[in-house]
């Protein structure tokens, strides 16, 4: 019982996550070059979790944001993930995240995570749990670097870090 009770609450955990990313894209601002037309879509890529991609996918299904439809790809490499929006990079990309991070530079991408120190390796968003809650940090300045604006209420929802 106790280990179906985990998996639960990782998969639970899953889902919330999913939902993050889906809702980073309303509080994030691209250039107008990288968002394109209102019908053009917004793509999330997830590197190195396909099962994770599988859950966002379902998440986005049938969403748009401002108009933009949300597409959702799974990705080996992050030289895959250059012309997304929003890059989520899982923790078996850790050991690997500055050679990742060096690839998506000077592509507007926002980076996000859900890895301990992962912000202050120069990820935009990391989420992370707290009191069984799923929380927020900001890299403002990998965000700023990337070339994307992140809204005043994500700021204010969450913990800074540099």
């Amino acid at each position: 019982p106790y280990q179906a009770a985990v998996a639960s609450d990782r998969a639970d955990s899953r889902d919330v996550k999913a939902v993050f990313l889906i809702n980073f894209l309303s509080f994030a601002e691209w250039p107008a070059a990288k968002l394109g037309p209102p019908s053009s879509r917004l793509t999330i890529a997830i590197l190195g979790d396909p099962s994770f991609a599988a859950i966002v996918e379902r998440a986005a299904a049938g969403r748009a944001v401002s108009g933009h439809p949300v597409f959702v790809q799974s990705v080996d490499t992050p030289e895959q993930a250059t012309d997304a929006h929003l890059v989520f990079i899982a923790s078996s990309h850790a050991r690997r995240l500055p050679a990742a991070l060096r690839a998506l530079a000077g592509s507007t991408v926002l980076t996000v995570g859900d890895t301990d120190g992962f912000a202050q390796d120069g990820v935009a968003i990391n989420l992370y749990t707290f009191d069984n809650r799923v929380r927020i940090e900001v890299n403002s300045t990998a965000a700023a670097r990337a070339g994307v604006r992140l809204s005043a209420n994500l700021m204010r929802l969450a913990r800074i870090v540099e």
